[in-house]
This record gives structure tokens, sequence and C-alpha cells, in this order.
């Protein structure tokens, strides 16, 4: 099994003053000792990492980094068809209370990549993709 991994799982894992860190980690230490396939894209990093360094500083910010890149987590970057296929997706919806342009970048990672798990405290994937949380 693949698990996409979404900025909010990861700044929750990170902070321990997050509303979810407590399940964050709980669920992070469950599914370590499964054979998972964890994905993470550079968009991810890029958004978690500036959340850090807007709510933590860049002390925190850096050590996010840092452990993100020591991680061992893949790593796959975003090109221009899954960028533009996540216009796409932003596009199509009938709301603006729906996907951000972000979560249409992963989702459109994601199904690219032919994953369908995402590690997420975000709900707007529900309708899109499995959440695991």
């Amino acid at each position: 099994m693949t698990i996409f991994i979404d900025s909010s799982f990861l700044f929750a894992l990170f902070n321990d003053d997050d509303e979810f860190h407590q399940k964050a980690v709980k669920t992070a230490k469950k599914l370590e000792k499964k054979a998972i396939r964890f994905l993470i894209s550079n968009i991810v990093i890029a958004e978690a990492v500036n959340l850090a360094f807007r709510l933590k500083g860049v002390g925190a910010s850096r050590k996010m980094f840092n452990l993100i890149e020591k991680s061992g987590i893949e790593k796959v970057f975003v090109d221009q068809k899954v960028y533009s296929q996540a216009y796409d997706l932003l596009f199509i919806q009938k709301s603006k209370r729906g996907l951000n342009f972000f979560d249409c970048l992963h989702l459109s990672t994601m199904k690219y990549l032919n994953i369908e798990n995402i590690l997420t405290f975000d709900r707007a994937f529900e309708k899109e993709v499995k959440v695991i949380d």
C-alpha cells in the first residue's frame, strides 16, 4: 500500500501543541510497523515548512525541514502536467468552499501516481480519496 502524506498531518506530527499532534503520533507509530510506502511531494513539504515558519518561526521551520529530509520518506516533484491538472480540478468545483489549490495539487499528484490513500486531517479530501487519520 502507498500513502500520500498531506501537510496537515506533517505539521501536526512535528508540532506538539497542534490539536492533532497526539493523533498524528499515534497514527505514525501504528503505520510504521506495516509495510507501507510513504510518499510526499515538494509542494507538501513547502506548504508544511511555510506554515511552521509563519506560526513558529525560522528555527522550528528549519528543524521540520531537516527532519523531513532525513526521514527517508520518498519525495516526488510536481511537474507541469500535474500542475495543469490541479488547476483543472480547482476550476471544476461548484463552490469556493471545496478544495483549495494546494489540495488540488495533492490530488492531482495522487491521481497521476495512482495513489488512493492520504494521511491528513483535512476533511475536504474525504469525497475524493481514502483518508487515513
